[in-house]
């Protein structure tokens, strides 16, 4: 009997591991981004690919987010429709998606991008580069 104890016990602390998973949980850590984006109009401050900087590209450009997940890019000349969504299924971060035609210069911001912060008045996302491995940064901030 003692030989039975013992073998569950060993199994038992075998099963158990030191290490903390919940790593691998979803934290859920930005998703005040859902009811922070609608709020406002934003323009993107801040557009860093690598060494390059286009944050020219969307100086004219309001964003506004809407929330059934559709986002207006607007100027005096021009409007581009896109989509956004907040995505918190990835085990390594929680990722705002925006998808606009391929038109220059809203493909640059096509992306799954990973939130690094969120306020009432800012948004920070970065993104790693599949082609070069650069990492871009984008910052919305409020008008």
């Amino acid at each position: 009997m003692k030989k039975i104890l013992i073998v569950f016990t060993i199994i038992a602390f075998a099963a158990c591991s030191s290490k903390d998973d919940s790593g691998d949980a979803n934290t859920n850590e930005f998703e005040q981004i859902e009811t922070t984006l609608p709020l406002a109009q934003w323009e993107i401050s801040k557009l860093i690919e690598g060494q390059s900087d286009h944050t020219a590209d969307f100086e004219s450009f309001i964003f506004t987010f809407n929330e059934d997940g559709t986002v207006l890019a607007q100027n005096d000349l021009f409007t581009e429709n896109g989509t956004w969504s907040y995505d918190n299924s990835s085990s390594s971060s929680e990722e705002l998606k925006l998808q606009f035609s391929e038109t220059t210069p809203f493909d640059e911001i096509n992306e799954d991008w990973d939130i690094v912060s969120v306020s009432s008045s800012k948004i920070e996302l970065s993104h790693i580069s599949g082609g070069n491995g650069d990492i871009e940064l984008l910052t919305f901030s409020k008008l």
